[in-house]
């Protein structure tokens, strides 16, 4: 008897870091570019259309705010301009900062934790440590 997948809806921890790989591949491509990559990226993850264009959502949301993004963390980065912030944390720092600033659905806490844990799992060796000191000079201001 052949086997029945059910496709569970996506969690908000693969939406965040769904997020975040078209935030770090953005910074890559041009514009024109960079829609057939977040086009067949979003293909290859199979979602749902509402999963879909929830993922679009954001990600047009925060691309539109990245230069206001952009000037807090230059402001709150001594010492460290933005094209010299590694790749990883940069991206990491923008979605969280779009999260915890502009979009109501998620708490600044939940923000600021899971781009500590996502620094961990793809950042530098201290990238945590410096996403969450950027991010606490932020959210605390």
């Amino acid at each position: 008897m052949p086997r029945l997948e059910v496709r569970i809806d996506m969690t908000r921890r693969e939406m965040r870091e769904y997020l975040f790989c078209l935030v770090f591949q953005n910074e890559f491509y041009p514009a024109g570019e960079f829609a057939e990559q977040r086009d067949n990226f979003l293909q290859e993850k199979e979602l749902k259309e509402k999963e879909r264009q929830e993922i679009l959502d954001k990600l047009e949301a925060l691309i539109r705010k990245l230069p206001e993004i952009d000037e807090k963390i230059s402001a709150h980065s001594r010492g460290w301009k933005i094209d010299r912030i590694a790749k990883a944390e940069l991206a990491l720092l923008r979605l969280a900062i779009y999260e915890a600033l502009y979009d109501d659905s998620v708490p600044v806490g939940v923000a600021v934790n899971e781009a500590v844990e996502l620094a961990k799992q793809y950042g530098e060796d201290n990238g945590s440590a410096f996403v969450n000191g950027i991010l606490g000079k932020i959210v605390n201001e």
